[in-house]
């Protein structure tokens, strides 16, 4: 007898991958792969692959790839990502790694059919599609690539009316939601993120207090412990090293400033998806805003897009209750509502590509 297939829905983000399946498991991991720089490295780690956070522990003993880094495979072209031509290759076994290892956290049951729905970025091409697609053969028996912010929508129900901004680390997304599934011409993707936003502080630090010493990591973390975007009275002081012992540097205009240099585009971003739309379904879209995505945990970011909307009319803007999740479970629930035929259809026309 057939094993019941496990459906599995992933967000496969720029920094974080998400996945939950059918089975009721749910994994997060650092969307990076690494591998022992020496054979020193390889004796002390145990393996030649490392996920998750003994990334972060041993970074200066491994070669780290973020697959997705910059919108590399999923967005954009290896030219506008800045990778050379021939790093390509090196993301794409970094992103079938990495999705292997997602699906197996899983626990997949032995000989059961493994059914999946992956987001991409609402403007991906066909050639970055194919790129997720042959990034996860051998983990799925059958996969569909859907936009992130239709995946985030149809999870919560809000297929209609609501026009979702996902805000990852390498891009923004913005998707309006009308019923039907939403058309390339209709939606947009931004190329900033919450990447942008840590080279952009790094560099105002640099600039400010040149004898202070600060990592890209640190700026990250400073940035999803302090980010904010609001006018409410808010210190952000750093102790940081110089040369020889800590010390102390007020950044709290330096980090505001990067936040708000990312906020200001999806306004714009809103702005230009919107007026594509007559009046009436305008006053609609604007007045069902959905933040989504990690971005979307920005201190203030809900009211400043708010407070710059009022010249069209307002707008009420909400964030997801779980930025984490709420791409993985989407699909997930995508992709349990799927006819069986449907996924048949696709196993068939992937074993067709195959013997080809």
């Amino acid at each position: 007898m057939a094993k019941e297939p496990l459906f599995i829905g992933m967000d496969l983000g720029t920094f974080k991958t998400s996945v939950a399946s059918s089975s009721g498991k749910r994994e997060v991991l650092y969307t990076a792969v690494g591998r022992p720089r020496d054979h020193v490295a390889r004796n002390l780690l145990g393996r030649d692959v490392v996920f998750g956070k003994e990334i972060f522990e041993h970074r200066l003993a491994l070669h780290v790839v973020r697959p997705f880094e910059k919108g590399v495979l999923k967005y954009l072209g290896h030219d506008e990502a800045g990778v050379p031509e021939h790093e390509v290759e090196k993301h794409l076994e970094a992103a079938r790694l990495l999705v292997t290892h997602a699906v197996a956290l899983t626990e997949p049951p032995s000989g059961a059919p493994v059914f999946g729905v992956i987001g991409a970025p609402s403007r991906a091409s066909t050639v970055n599609k194919q790129y997720l697609i042959e990034a996860s053969e051998g983990a799925f028996d059958a996969v569909v690539i859907v936009s992130e912010p239709f995946a985030v929508a149809y999870g919560m129900g809000c297929v209609s009316d609501t026009l979702v901004v996902d805000i990852g680390a390498g891009t923004v997304d913005i998707c309006p939601m009308c019923g039907v599934y939403p058309a390339e011409a209709d939606q947009e993707t931004l190329s900033v993120g919450g990447d942008f936003i840590d080279e952009d502080f790094l560099e105002r630090l640099r600039e400010a207090y040149p004898e202070a010493r600060m990592s890209l990591n640190m700026a990250r973390e400073v940035k999803e412990k302090y980010a904010f975007v609001h006018d409410i009275n808010e210190k952000v002081v750093l102790s940081l090293p110089t040369t020889g012992k800590l010390k102390q540097f007020d950044v709290t205009f330096l980090l505001k400033d990067a936040c708000k240099k990312m906020a200001r585009p999806i306004v714009t971003g809103i702005q230009r998806v919107v007026a594509k739309y007559d009046p009436e379904f305008q006053h609609r879209l604007l007045g069902n805003i959905l933040l989504c995505g990690g971005g979307s945990q920005l201190k203030g970011l809900d009211l400043f897009i708010e407070e710059h909307l009022k010249e069209y009319g307002g707008a009420k803007v909400t964030r997801v209750a779980d930025s984490v999740f709420a791409g993985a479970f989407g699909a997930l629930k995508l992709a349990m509502n799927m006819r069986a035929e449907h996924w048949q259809e696709i196993m068939d026309r992937a074993g067709a590509r195959a013997a080809a």
